[in-house]
């Protein structure tokens, strides 16, 4: 082979590893590159509305805060809770007394309130006013037999629980909102009378 020959072959094969190379090089770079960065996070806007606005809550009425009154001076009674109840038992006896004319629920809270305070006069005057308009009414007679027991009147009293246990079996029926709330003191109230009424 020449030296032509031979330089000729020599140059062919640098261009051809040239290319090799660089085909090579080209691929690494390519596979190296870094991808594009992400866009910028766009900052989400804060609500703009407001949360709606409660209604507004409407005072209560004479009557309401009369019967949270006398709701807080009964659980205080019964929990023997002897501060409280002297603090709220003349409030919630003046509030039914601002009221003028009750109805019976009203009366019939008015006398236990009363009752509750050792005022037993007030107490069986108050049931009067009930039971002038319905003879039989049990919460009326309830309340005032306890009356005439804390009076230590029992003939009174036996003759309020002979009234009761004739007309209780009728009267527990009747759809009387009255009784609808305060259906609990029913038994309790049968029982005092049969003890009464011995």
């Amino acid at each position: 082979m020449s030296d032509d020959t031979s330089k000729a072959s020599a140059m062919q094969g640098f261009v051809v590893g040239a290319l090799v190379v660089g085909t090579i090089a080209a691929g690494f770079f390519l596979s190296r590159s870094d991808p594009a960065p992400p866009p910028p996070a766009v900052p989400v806007a804060a609500p703009t509305f407001a949360p709606p606005t409660p209604p507004p809550v409407a005072p209560a009425s004479p009557r309401q805060l009369a019967d949270a009154l006398f709701n807080e001076a009964m659980m205080a009674h019964e929990q023997n809770d002897q501060a409280t109840l002297s603090r709220v038992l003349p409030a919630a006896m003046a509030a039914y007394r601002s009221l003028g004319e009750l109805d019976d629920d009203g009366a019939y809270h008015l006398a236990l309130l009363e009752l509750a305070g050792g005022k037993l006069t007030e107490a069986r005057a108050t049931c009067a006013t009930v039971l002038a308009k319905n003879p039989n009414h049990l919460l009326a007679l309830g309340v005032s037999l306890r009356v005439a027991a804390q009076a230590s009147d029992a003939a009174a009293a036996r003759d309020l629980g002979q009234r009761l246990l004739k007309a209780y079996d009728v009267e527990v029926t009747r759809p009387l909102p009255e009784y609808q709330d305060h259906d609990r003191m029913f038994p309790i109230y049968r029982a005092e009378a049969m003890a009464a009424a011995k």
